[in-house]
């Protein structure tokens, strides 16, 4: 009798343990959710280090003045919905968001060390040419002396080593470099300001959120079609950027957004190359067993295999990429932009041959792109099957939307 009572008491404790840590994870989780105790919990941290290095002189730019300013007219401060890797935070001011965002630490030092052992740091004439042969080499682009002040975009204080360190941290920072350079073009987004190694660009409004599961039940085809065809018409873009095309080595469907104008631009730059750049990248040399040692991320490199050294360029391109990542997927909990919907035999080909394009559809030197040629075909059937899904739900509207010319492009970029 005692021993039941005692085995009750024990299983109607564990029972209340349990329901208390389900009810603390559910909390927890809620509050997480919630995006301003997230802020409140995490980023704001961000936003008092970066005013603090304002107001000791150390960091200067446009941005600090209008986030640390008590008359600023930031509002909403919030942690990132999707990219919380890459965005410290979000806030709005009048209306627009903006997506602050800090440039990662980089060991390239400005210094040099003079026979004191004293620190001696570039003159501000010294650090433009610094700042125009980084540009030459990374990004093949060139810039006159006043196109690099106008990067460089607030005056460093004389004599602020400082000040000079953080916006030189901001210069090797690729999503930050990319987004100044290619503003014109409209493909990433746009900065719109910095505060030593911390920047902000324009909110996007995410299209598709992360795949699951239950995209396969979804009755949101139409969508899906219609982003896909985005995507590439935005990829088409890429093929045609000056002086040489852009290659992204991360492709995720979650990442591309809208504009307030509805333009499409891809949240994040960080693992996106001028072609030059990322060819001299995945053929340095390096060491390999396997094809796979030479890859970056999505882009792929090949290992040779008489040397046992990567010394091949790219070998495949944005669109196998996007084929692969985004319209087929990762599998089961992880699908692509196609799956679940009924596609043709020959869309169904086009995208096979996409993915794994035969030789007849290889880029010369780069056996696993596809070429331009091809990537058309499969903008034009997805077109088509997007115009019959229309059709058969009976909206007008969206017809009209998806009808015009293919995209026409001058074949450059090795496409």
């Amino acid at each position: 009798m005692l021993n039941a009572l005692r085995r009750k008491f024990r299983l109607g404790m564990q029972r209340t343990v349990l329901i208390a840590v389900l009810l603390a994870v559910g909390l927890f989780s809620y509050a997480f959710l919630n995006l301003s105790f997230c802020f409140k919990l995490m980023s704001h941290r961000s936003l008092t280090h970066m005013c603090q290095k304002y107001e000791q002189h150390e960091y200067s730019g446009s941005l600090c003045e209008e986030l640390c300013s008590s008359q600023s007219n930031f509002d909403n401060f919030q942690c990132p919905l999707n990219d919380m890797k890459t965005i410290l935070f979000t806030a709005e001011k009048n209306g627009d968001m903006y997506a602050v965002k800090m440039a990662k630490h980089n060991d390239d030092d400005l210094s040099w060390t003079n026979n004191k052992g004293e620190s001696i740091y570039p003159k501000i004439e010294e650090f433009h040419e610094i700042v125009k042969l980084h540009i030459i080499l990374a990004y093949n682009v060139t810039l006159d002396d006043n196109m690099v002040r106008a990067l460089v975009n607030q005056e460093i204080a004389d004599n602020n080593s400082q000040q000079m360190v953080s916006f030189w941290r901001l210069f090797k920072d690729n999503n930050y470099m990319m987004g100044k350079l290619f503003d014109e073009e409209s493909v990433f987004p746009a900065v719109l300001g910095s505060c030593g190694p911390y920047y902000a660009t324009e909110g996007l409004q995410i299209v598709q959120s992360t795949p699951g599961i239950l995209q396969y039940i979804a009755s949101n085809r139409q969508q899906r079609l219609k982003h896909a065809l985005n995507i590439m018409e935005y990829i088409f873009r890429l093929e045609e950027m000056k002086p040489e095309p852009l290659r992204m080595c991360k492709m995720q469907v979650n990442r591309f957004g809208l504009t307030p104008d509805r333009r499409l631009k891809y949240q994040s730059a960080e693992h996106v190359y001028v072609e030059s750049q990322l060819d001299k990248r995945i053929s340095n040399g390096a060491k390999c067993k396997s094809d796979q040692d030479c890859n970056y991320y999505a882009c792929r490199g090949l290992c040779a295999a008489d040397r046992q050294a990567c010394t091949h360029v790219q070998q495949n391109n944005n669109f196998q990429v996007f084929c692969e990542q985004i319209l087929v997927g990762s599998g089961t909990f992880q699908p692509g932009l196609l799956s679940g919907i009924r596609l043709p035999k020959s869309l169904q080909k086009l995208v096979k041959m996409c993915v794994q394009p035969p030789k007849e559809h290889q880029l010369p030197g780069r056996s696993q792109a596809p070429s331009l040629q091809l990537a058309l075909r499969l903008y034009n059937e997805l077109k088509q099957l997007l115009q019959a899904v229309i059709v058969a739900s009976g909206d007008s509207d969206s017809e009209d939307e998806v009808e015009g010319e293919s995209p026409r492009f001058s074949g450059r970029g090795g496409a």
